[in-house]
Parts: structure tokens; sequence; C-alpha cells
């Protein structure tokens, strides 16, 4: 239980959405500032400048809700993918789409490779997607199957993949199977088959790759955050026992202090990531919580909710004070 001195926290509320936002990535840190994007079942996902939440742009041209959205790092070029059966490709700058990127079925996840030159798509389909960014609309360059799985079983499908690391050959990805108890690794030159598992307490309800590239925070089924390394499958640290509505959660980077979550409880949760502990229980949000994510310096985070918004809270809050200067609201679209 959260401390009863823990400080409630008045966070930046960032609306323009009109349906739950279900995924929120953000840049590193650029010339620029920090952005990040925000994915969102009306179909229109949104930039936002990462301190104050300030609206930037909207990318228009999706027909239907979007799952999955992915920046660069350094904020030039973003990916989203959606229930219309695409995925597309934008120049971040000015908001024109680059590239639409037909699927076979509804894309539920995007990721760019560290270089930026790779995009990976999955979703409802028998198989993740491998492009080159620099060939727009061209067909993929190769694919990955599981070529061994039984004959007439059709694949449940991929919730999430990302390129671990700096390689631009090995990724991972969950199935959306919560049968398969297993986070899967692969190697995009051969893409027959993974390469191997790392095995996990129950099916996954969601799943972070830190900035960094090589630690993952996974959600799974039976209410437990695990923390591993994606480039070797080593356990970080024991697996967290969560409340049972939880649907998202991110570790703060660098220095793993805390563990926040956020769930169909309408809560975030905010841990010691040594101890455990429950340090602070955050309201705000009127509708289930199903993505956070910590900014690249890990002093603030990001929750998206049911509620169409984006809410902004500190790390480390100081009595009062919001979560960024510029007050505790900041308009959409």
């Amino acid at each position: 239980m959260a401390s009863s001195a823990a400080i409630q926290q008045l966070p930046l509320v960032c609306p323009g959405h009109n349906r739950g936002v279900v995924e929120l990535n953000y840049s590193a840190t650029t010339p620029d500032g920090v952005f990040f994007i925000s994915a969102c079942l009306d179909g229109k996902p949104m930039l936002r400048d990462g301190v104050s939440g300030d609206w930037i742009g909207t990318f228009d041209g999706h027909k239907g809700a979007v799952w999955s959205a992915a920046i660069t790092p350094d904020a030039t070029l973003a990916a989203t993918g959606a229930a219309d059966f695409t995925a597309r490709l934008w120049d971040a700058l000015t908001g024109d789409a680059l590239a639409v990127l037909p699927q076979n079925h509804i894309c539920k996840s995007v990721a760019f490779s560290s270089t930026a030159d790779r995009l990976l798509t999955a979703g409802a389909m028998t198989a993740i997607s491998v492009y080159d960014v620099a060939l727009g609309e061209a067909p993929p360059l190769s694919t990955l199957i599981d070529g061994g799985a039984a004959a007439g079983v059709k694949p449940p499908g991929v919730k999430f993949v990302r390129y671990v690391g700096n390689s631009p050959h090995q990724v991972v990805s969950a199935s959306n199977s919560p049968r398969d108890a297993f986070l899967c690794t692969w190697d995009v030159r051969s893409g027959e088959a993974p390469t191997g598992r790392i095995e996990l307490t129950a099916g996954v309800r969601s799943a972070e790759l830190c900035a960094e590239g090589t630690t993952l925070v996974v959600v799974t089924d039976d209410a437990k955050v695990h923390v591993l390394d994606a480039s070797s499958g080593k356990v970080l640290r024991e697996p967290l026992q969560v409340a049972e509505a939880t649907e998202s959660a991110s570790l703060q980077l660098p220095g793993r202090g805390r563990l926040v979550t956020g769930g169909r409880d309408l809560e975030v949760h905010a841990y010691d990531y040594e101890t455990g502990a429950e340090l602070e229980s955050l309201r705000g949000h009127h509708g289930p919580v199903w993505v956070v994510r910590h900014a690249p310096d890990g002093e603030t985070f990001a929750s998206g909710s049911d509620d169409a918004t984006v809410r902004i809270w500190r790390s480390n809050p100081q009595p009062n004070c919001g979560a960024a200067a510029g007050g505790a609201s900041n308009g959409g679209a």
C-alpha cells in the first residue's frame, strides 16, 4: 500500500483525442527537445512535446483505430499501425505521409530499428514483416514466421515486436495468445522459426522495451511484472506481483529507481524497483489506464487512458508542484 504521506500530484492533462489512448512512445532527447507520439482508437495519432505536453500535430490518414505508434530517436520519422489493415510511415517534422504499407489484417505493433532504416510490423497476421524505410511502399524485405508450427493451426498473431539493442538482426516478439507464456526471439536473416524463447509465468498482457534497447518490462496475465534482458533472456529481478487490473508497466531509467503501472482500476501505481514496495497511488484518470511510459530522462512519465487523455506525472514529486512547468492542462487539436 502507498504511504499515507505520499504527495498527491496534479498532473499535466493533455486532451485532444476522443477515444482511448492505447500506446505512447517517446523520442530520445534531441536538440529541439523531447517528443512523444500517442496511438488512439479514434484513428488520429498525435505528436506532443514530451515536457509540456503541448500538441504539435496530428497524423491524418488512417480509416480505423490506431493500435500502435512509434517515433525514431531523433524525432524525424513516425510509424503507425491500425485496424484499417495498414501501417503508415510519416515525416514527423511536417506530418506528411511517406508510405502506406498494406497488411493482411489489423496491425497491432510497429517498431523502428535503432538506426531508423528498418521498420517492423505485426498484428493479427501470420508473420512479422521487415521493411526498408528508404524504399517507401515497396514490399517487405523479409518476413518472420514460425515454419515449425503445427500444420492446419492458425498462428495467434503478434501483439508486440521490437528490435533488440543496436542489432539490425535480433528481434523479440510476444504472441497474442494468452496460452503462450513466453517471448520469442528471432534472427531476421533466417526468419523461418524463432531462434529462442524467454519463458514467463503466463501469457503476455503488454510489454515495453526500454530506451536503451535491451531491458524488457512485461506484464503477464497472472498480474506479474517481469524485468528481463532481451538480448540474453536473463531475469533482472524477481517478478513483481501487482494488482490484477494492471495493463501496462514502465521502468524508470536511468537508475532503475521506480516501476510504474496502470490498469483497469483507473489508477497509476509507483513501486520501488528494488523492494517492490508501493510508493504512490495516483488518481486522475476517468477510465482504464492502458499504457504508461517514462520520458528518456526518467524525471517524468506519461499515462494514456480510455478517458481519451494523456497525463504527465513527476517521478519524484515535490509539494505543491505539478508535473512540469506550464500549468495543469495543455490543449489538444
